[in-house]
């Protein structure tokens, strides 16, 4: 590499880590549900080497049912013991991971178009953006097992990719690191396991042979097959059904047996074969997978889940939009006609893992989804950087009109990012707090303190998980937790809900009766806002 390449990377690297730690502990306005669950799991197990269920150091933690995979719960105790139970301390394996996987994106984007001579200029370019990508940025800055199971992939990519110019051992290596993306995220049991299907096709020839690779394929057969023996049946299953496109119990009723019934012929053949479960589950399945890369999604509105995306703003900037559609024709080109100047010979790859990406999302009845769509990284900055690569390649004869184009572009690129970062930053926090755990915070904070400690709780709305919010804010004794918590029967998605521990219940409130209780305080939410009580 020479100087001015690793100097420019520095640079890259240093504000990927500042945009992903800067007031990491405010910004989001407190956890999430999923953070306080990760957050309380690891201190129950640092202080009792239980989860909250009072299991030992269990491989798959059954938390509300949606049951978490253990990678990172584990990888989150050092930094509980280190900076306490915070926002702080759960965020950071995923603010490390994100700001990490911007460097090896660099050396894998240099791998992949090794062959073109502008492979410096793509890899640059490419974690550069990537250093300030929305997408890439909010899901490094919260609790994402997504955003560390890209991490884990594109730290095995490398390697293998490496590995195939006959250095087994670094092929090897890649494998069990494929492995633990299993152990991270629920999504990459699909993606990575077609991911994998994906590299013994298109490089089976160039795999080189050895005890090495031998060693690495049994260690991550093992693995993959040890993780799924724990949450094939149980954990994926209920995972599987509560979040599946037909997890609500009106899908059925709604989408099939009532048009259905309105129809002019409900017996008839046309009928039938219009409204059924197969027709649904095609139909919304295809849809989820083309919304997927649709500029609804990607550019203009995002997710509809708060936790994973700012209200009303795209996982990607408007900027980008015409560069990354047209990387994706200059990828399907190079495939094609291996004369193009961006050519990469591993072009096959990254096709197959854009057509991969959503896979595990598009079963799911809130589909097209930010954090499950997450396996696409880091392709979207790549293909972007190919595309405004190529516009400028095609503009080199055109001096005067590429410096035009150049300061178009790095224009339009600061007023994007730095309305988003003035909004992310500045307005978010404020503007969108009723999505995350600040309220719960401040809530706490109150019914702990030494005017309330004496008095018994009742807090409406379990179905809102409030217990989890009071058990990271408080720091609550895990063991005395274990003890005494009660829990409400599964639902008929498979979530569990907790009906009381200690001094708290949750339920909904009487309102003729529960105010004449003594020494008890009541919580609703009133107006969006939780409103305490004290009779």
């Amino acid at each position: 590499m020479k100087r001015k390449q690793i100097f420019l990377l520095v640079l890259i690297m240093f504000l990927a880590a500042f945009l992903r730690l800067y007031k990491i502990n405010e910004v989001p306005p407190g956890v999430n549900r999923d953070e306080a669950s990760i957050g309380y799991t690891a201190y129950s197990l640092m202080q009792t080497g239980k989860d909250e269920y009072g299991k030992p150091f269990p491989l798959s933690f059954q938390s509300f049912g949606d049951w978490k995979l253990p990678l990172y719960v584990y990888a989150t105790i050092p930094f509980v013991k280190l900076f306490d139970l915070n926002e702080l301390a759960v965020r950071l394996p995923s603010a490390i991971a994100g700001t990490l996987t911007v460097l090896l994106t660099f050396f894998l984007v240099q791998e992949l178009f090794k062959s073109s001579r502008l492979a410096s200029h793509v890899s640059l370019l490419t974690s550069l953006l990537l250093a300030l990508s929305p997408w890439h940025l909010h899901l490094s800055r919260v609790e994402s097992e997504s955003n560390v199971a890209v991490f884990l992939t594109v730290s095995a990519l490398l390697l293998f990719l490496k590995g195939l110019k006959n250095k087994p051992m670094l092929l090897a290596l890649s494998l069990p690191i494929f492995a633990l993306t299993y152990y991270t995220y629920h999504g990459n049991h699909i993606f990575t396991t077609l991911l994998l299907i994906g590299l013994c096709v298109i490089y089976h020839a160039r795999i080189p042979r050895g005890k090495s690779v031998i060693a690495g394929t049994i260690i991550s057969a093992v693995l993959i097959a040890f993780i799924l023996s724990q949450t094939l049946l149980g954990a994926d299953k209920t995972k599987i059904s509560g979040i599946s496109i037909f997890g609500s119990p009106n899908v059925i009723h709604e989408n099939i047996e009532l048009p259905r019934t309105r129809s002019a012929n409900p017996n008839g053949l046309i009928t039938r074969l219009r409204y059924n479960r197969a027709t649904y589950a095609i139909v919304t399945i295809a849809k989820n997978y083309i919304n997927s890369f649709s500029p609804n999604f990607l550019f203009i509105k995002g997710g509809g889940n708060a936790a994973h995306n700012i209200k009303n703003f795209g996982n990607m900037y408007v900027v980008e939009l015409p560069f990354f559609y047209a990387g994706i024709i200059l990828l399907l080109y190079s495939l094609f006609f291996r004369h193009s100047s961006l050519i990469t010979h591993h072009s096959s790859l990254l096709i197959w893992w854009l057509l991969i990406s959503p896979v595990a999302g598009m079963i799911t009845k809130d589909a097209p989804h930010t954090n499950r769509m997450f396996a696409i990284f880091p392709l979207p900055p790549i293909l972007t950087a190919l595309g405004i690569i190529w516009l400028l390649h095609l503009l080199k004869k055109r001096t005067v009109l590429r410096y035009i184009v150049i300061l178009t572009i790095i224009l339009a690129y600061f007023v994007n990012i730095a309305y988003y970062l003035n909004r992310y930053y500045t307005h978010f926090p404020i503007e969108e707090q009723g999505n995350w755990g600040i309220g719960y915070k401040q809530l706490t904070s109150v019914i702990t303190s030494e005017k309330y400690q004496s008095k018994q709780v009742i807090m409406a709305r379990p179905e809102y998980s409030p217990y989890i919010f009071l058990l990271f804010y408080s720091k609550f004794d895990p063991a005395t937790y274990q003890k005494t918590a009660v829990r409400y029967p599964p639902t008929d998605d498979g979530f569990v809900h907790v009906a009381a521990f200690d001094r708290f219940g949750f339920r909904d409130i009487d309102w003729t009766a529960d105010p004449l209780q003594k020494d008890t305080i009541l919580i609703d939410e009133i107006n969006s806002q939780w409103t305490l009580i004290s009779p």
